[in-house]
């Protein structure tokens, strides 16, 4: 006859309190967090959104901060970096001549793949 583990006050009271006991041996559930987390991101849509963000802090260092004061960019959609920019010779400026040279700038730092076109918006 096998004999049951005598458990703790300790064990008895927070498997009354869980309403399940707990195994013993948990090493079956744990994973690093590390990978939970990339796990987490992903299924949230999170780690494209950290792309996003470099391509916003990178803005300044690709276009100079003279335009990067008259100019930045709000979001990635659907592979377009969308720009605001605060007036309209700036951005005839952007759309009509600088348009080509960012863009391979910022294909060249994010991939192709990522980002596939510019859109400049006076607002």
């Amino acid at each position: 006859m096998k004999r049951r583990r005598v458990r703790s006050k300790k064990d008895r009271l927070l498997a009354a309190w869980r309403g399940v006991w707990e195994p013993e041996d948990l090493s079956n559930y744990s994973r690093p967090v590390g990978e939970v987390m990339e796990t987490a991101m992903q299924g949230l849509g999170l780690d494209r959104r950290l792309d996003q963000e470099a391509m916003v802090e990178a803005w300044a260092e690709v276009v100079g901060s003279n335009i990067a004061n008259n100019a930045r960019p709000i979001e990635v959609r659907r592979k377009v970096l969308i720009v605001q920019v605060l007036q309209p010779s700036i951005h005839y400026v952007l759309a009509q001549q600088m348009k080509g040279a960012i863009l391979a700038k910022m294909q060249e730092r994010f991939g192709k793949e990522n980002i596939r076109d510019i859109d400049f918006r006076i607002g």
